[in-house]
């Protein structure tokens, strides 16, 4: 059976564009409208600001979320390479509907997208015509590869996006040799914590301080540490001990649909922190610089 590719009019052909300039995606029975998650910048244990938003999407049928188990059931091979197309594509597409100057987007196409690399190539071509579109300072702009990406075609798609000057970020980092390997190719600014991985390590001091350390080599080589997903006081406080530099999450602010009016003020951390302070920290809090102001 021949292999499903993507052409990029069938790109471009399912995005529906509403009167107030909102981009959705049409894909099978399915309309997929973006939903961004708030990203903030650690300052110390002190405070949180406004970064930028990891842009998702969500599916919907006859008007109502579906779960994403039931929108992947659905889809044909076709639908499904289309969706992982306009998985990285709307978020960057929708920037203006964050209604916020100056803040940074992350976005990533699903891992059908990789399984031919014309189709990758495809979609790569189209997030440089979204950036053009919206007038968006391409600085602005990481776009996220990780497990979606299979070893034989990593190397390709890092090279891709160095050619077209697209910003790379990596998803799904982990303790293992692929993830330090991955980071040598792709020589991301951003590294994302796989979710998985730090929900498991958070329950274990030694781990943490493993993970620690990890995370002060990948920022002696420049690169900002994302926790993503922080849902409870103890993962907060386990993802500051650790010196994650930037942090996203439903217990610093819930995520919004674009279009919908963005509460982008700062994090009192310190505030936060304090509902735990009661607990024996994990990592010492003697730091030196880790906990200053950060100056990024």
């Amino acid at each position: 059976m021949s292999r499903v590719k993507l052409l990029p009019d069938q790109i471009y052909e399912a995005i529906h564009v509403d009167e107030v300039g909102l981009e959705t995606g049409l894909c099978g029975p399915f309309r997929l409208r973006t939903v961004y998650h708030p990203i903030f910048r650690r300052h110390g244990r002190e405070a949180a600001t406004p970064w930028g938003a990891a842009g998702r999407i969500e599916a919907l049928k006859d008007g109502e979320p579906v779960s994403e188990e039931v929108f992947r059931a659905s889809m044909s091979p076709e639908d499904e390479l289309l969706a992982a197309a306009l998985r990285g594509l709307l978020p960057v597409r929708n920037y203006l509907h964050l209604g916020i100057d100056g803040l940074a987007v992350l976005s990533g196409c699903g891992a059908p997208a990789y399984g031919d690399l014309d189709s990758a190539v495809h979609c790569l071509d189209g997030l440089v015509q979204a950036i053009a579109d919206v007038w968006l300072e391409p600085s602005l702009v990481y776009f996220s590869v990780g497990q979606e990406v299979p070893e034989a075609t990593f190397a390709c798609v890092a090279n891709e996006l160095k050619f077209r000057g697209i910003q790379p970020a990596l998803g799904d980092f982990g303790t293992d040799q692929s993830s330090i390997a991955r980071v040598e190719v792709l020589s991301p600014r951003i590294v994302a914590l796989d979710r998985s991985m730090f929900e498991r390590i958070a329950l274990v001091p030694i781990a943490v301080r493993l993970m620690t350390s990890i995370v002060e080599r990948l920022q002696r080589e420049g690169r900002d540490v994302l926790v993503t997903g922080i849902a409870t006081v103890e993962e907060l406080r386990v993802a500051v001990d650790m010196g994650a530099n930037l942090l996203e999450g439903p217990l610093l602010r819930p995520a919004r649909q674009a279009g919908v009016l963005f509460d982008m003020s700062p994090i009192n951390l310190a505030a936060l922190l304090s509902d735990s302070e009661n607990v024996v920290r994990f990592v010492s809090t003697v730091r030196g610089c880790r906990d200053m102001p950060q100056s990024h």
